[in-house]
């Protein structure tokens, strides 16, 4: 089915003011045939005569004179949107991005497909080499990172907001035999492999208070490496539910007694928290509709904490 075009509005409008065909190709810069051919598909489609055509010029029919009043109301709505679009400043620049790898990994894609085909302009340079959160926090800080996404969200002189948050969970072999209800009895007999990241240092505490006994058989950094000997049988860990992703088939996962949660923040310094580009991204970053999309939160192990 046809529908009005924008062109035919304009063309109508030419005719009736400037009282003739010959006159309104003049104006618009086009023949008069396809001025022509434009009123009679409009005239076709509206099902009604517009003008009545004599040598001295056009007179609009009383049909014609009332499409005109809205006629020439959208074409003033379609100037409008051009000028808005116009007088919007443009937004452009690089902007440093510092976060932990599984927030780059299984967080921040669809908000940064959606940055990139809103705002083209901006280019990310994101770096998620960092093994201990401090590092995130020290890049902000020096000025190495505009954006940092850590767990730290208390930190002197910086503007944080909160984030999400996953909850820390046991990784075991899956040939270990684990009985209902879990108890961190059973886990005595079996090698653990303790993160060396500083900040994991309290949650290991917490789970000694909830009777954790084992001491630590390895010390690794490496997310990776812990769940590679985790996934080979050789102990168990506790971790970040993310940073365990993707999970591999020898590795059984298993709430903690008492939940605990890593609660992340995006932050940027103080002097930088109105900086337009900057609030543009964390906007990106934190919208909601967005961070629902991702697998980890239809799954349900991601929540927000705003």
């Amino acid at each position: 089915m046809s529908k009005i075009k924008l062109n035919q509005l304009e063309m109508l409008i030419a005719v009736v003011e400037n009282n003739g065909f010959s006159a309104a190709a003049a104006v618009l810069g086009c023949t008069q045939s396809r001025i022509s051919h434009a009123i009679a598909e409009l005239e076709q489609h509206l099902n009604t005569r517009l003008l009545h055509r004599s040598r001295t010029g056009c007179v609009p029919t009383p049909a014609c004179t009332r499409i005109l009043q809205d006629a020439q109301k959208v074409m003033q709505l379609l100037a409008s949107i051009e000028q808005v679009a116009a007088e919007m400043p443009q937004i452009a620049g690089r902007l440093r991005v510092a976060c932990f790898r599984s927030a780059t990994a299984y967080i921040l894609p669809p908000c940064l497909e959606a940055l990139a085909k809103s705002w083209p302009d901006i280019h990310l340079d994101i770096d998620d080499s960092a093994t201990e959160y401090h590092h995130i926090d020290e890049a902000v800080a020096s000025g190495r990172a505009d954006i940092g996404v850590t767990i730290n969200g208390h930190l002197p002189d910086m503007h944080s907001v909160p984030y999400v948050s996953d909850p820390y969970v046991l990784m075991i072999p899956r040939s270990f035999r684990l009985k209902h209800p879990f108890s961190w009895q059973q886990l005595e007999t079996l090698p653990f492999i303790q993160p060396s990241v500083n900040t994991l240092t309290t949650v290991i505490e917490r789970c000694r208070e909830m009777g954790l006994r084992n001491e630590a058989t390895h010390k690794l950094a490496s997310d990776s490496g812990i769940v590679g000997l985790v996934n080979q049988g050789i102990g168990f860990s506790i971790m970040p539910w993310l940073s365990v992703l993707p999970v591999p088939e020898n590795i059984r996962i298993q709430e903690l007694p008492q939940p605990l949660r890593r609660h992340s923040y995006i932050i940027t310094r103080a002097e930088n928290r109105h900086d337009r580009l900057i609030s543009t991204l964390i906007n990106f970053l934190r919208d909601k509709s967005l961070i629902r999309t991702t697998s980890v939160w239809r799954s349900g192990m991601m929540a927000l904490d705003y």
